[in-house]
């Protein structure tokens, strides 16, 4: 990358290309390459009216490295207040190339134009759902332990104080402990303390907590982004009630049904049991695109990392 692709940027016009992008996410926004700034290092630039938002990360314990659109994996490609031309598009994904030296991923909306892509792509199965349908979309199974949570006093509240987000911490510390494979990415205490400083207070995020007689039970970090809410990361105490994670999303629904049309559920790769878990409720599959940059090495480090399509 060109060490002054920095001095291309107006972040006064980032966000107002963010904001009136059609196809943009909460994960092109200015906020969250702020945010995320602790843990990856920025990249982003500017090209013929095209912002990318674009990160340098490190794969195979650091001896390859490459540029994703965001992380960790979520949609956030180019955006542009108008569509381009194909022509441009096309110049466009030449432009990334030479950039990158072809090592990058590049997660999309499906609606975005920017799927007309030379490189090769892979489907990502997203989950979502209208808030307003849940009561006739929700299984005799959810309901069940809906019931049952409210029946043994779980609560559910936005998460305001400071010890809420130690609290967060600390469950999210010991599920790293305790998992029996080693998640892809793991996120430094900094960043969710950059949420709270940064997301929090202009309305892109909120942190949610369930309680059980006065112990944490479960968080979750929802962001926001137009009309729709993202369930983005979630961690729970190693005694947590086996009917606090549906009554929590539950909750959150409720929270959020006046203001909020789609609840997002995100991706659940290689994990039946999530998967199956984000269909009681009633969610649709929603796919998404991951385009793979040409460098060979890179996208097959990517491909056998990752389960996109499960």
């Amino acid at each position: 990358m060109p060490n002054n692709h920095k001095q291309d940027i107006d972040s006064r016009h980032w966000a107002d290309i963010y904001k009136k992008c059609s196809w943009s996410t909460a994960f092109a926004s200015p906020l969250w390459q702020v945010a995320t700034n602790e843990f990856a290092e920025d990249s982003s630039f500017m090209w013929n009216g095209i912002f990318t938002p674009l990160k340098k990360i490190k794969l195979a314990k650091g001896f390859l490295t490459g540029y994703e659109s965001t992380v960790p994996g979520v949609p956030a490609g180019p955006i542009s207040q108008e569509t381009p031309d194909e022509g441009t598009i096309k110049a466009y994904w030449e432009e990334l190339r030479q950039r990158t030296k072809g090592r990058f991923l590049i997660h999309l909306r499906k609606d975005s134009p920017f799927c007309k892509t030379p490189f090769k792509t892979v489907t990502v199965k997203n989950h979502i759902l209208r808030i307003k349908d849940r009561k006739n979309l929700i299984s005799t199974h959810h309901k069940r332990k809906i019931k049952k949570a409210q029946n043994s006093g779980i609560t559910v509240n936005i998460a305001r104080r400071d010890s809420d987000l130690d609290i967060y911490w600390e469950m999210y510390e010991n599920s790293i402990r305790t998992w029996d494979k080693k998640p892809s990415r793991i996120y430094p205490r900094i960043f969710f303390e950059r949420v709270k400083e940064i997301l929090i207070p202009a309305g892109a995020a909120k942190f949610f907590m369930a309680w059980h007689k006065g112990k944490p039970q479960a968080g979750a970090l929802l962001l926001f982004e137009k009309n729709r809410a993202l369930y983005w990361h979630g961690v729970r105490a190693a005694d947590c009630l086996n009917e606090t994670s549906v009554f929590l999303n539950w909750s959150i629904m409720d929270n959020l049904q006046e203001d909020i049309e789609y609840y997002d559920f995100g991706p659940s790769p290689g994990l039946k049991g999530v998967s199956e878990f984000k269909k009681r409720f009633g969610a649709d599959i929603e796919e998404q695109i991951t385009v793979l940059g040409p460098s060979r090495i890179f996208s097959s480090y990517f491909l056998k990392r990752a389960n996109l399509d499960a």
